[in-house]
């Protein structure tokens, strides 16, 4: 799932600054010289949300990125 995502090939970096998710996207992207990119975070939160068993983890705009919202995931 998501072999090629940035973040989630980067999840312990992530994890380590210890502050809100969306925090910690804006750190590493700064940190990386990354741009804001909607579909590679939306990726790492259905992966985290698989990880960890907490679906709250996805909004609503995440769900319909992915396309989960049509197969009513």
């Amino acid at each position: 799932m998501y072999k090629d995502n940035i973040y989630i090939k980067n999840h312990e970096e992530l994890k380590s600054y210890g502050v809100d998710m969306g925090v910690a996207f804006d750190k590493f992207d700064d940190k990386h010289g990354l741009e804001y990119n909607e579909r590679l975070q939306a990726e790492y939160k259905h992966w985290r949300a698989k990880q960890t068993g907490v679906p709250e983890l996805l909004s609503a705009k995440d769900r319909q990125i992915l396309g989960l919202v049509e197969n009513g995931i």
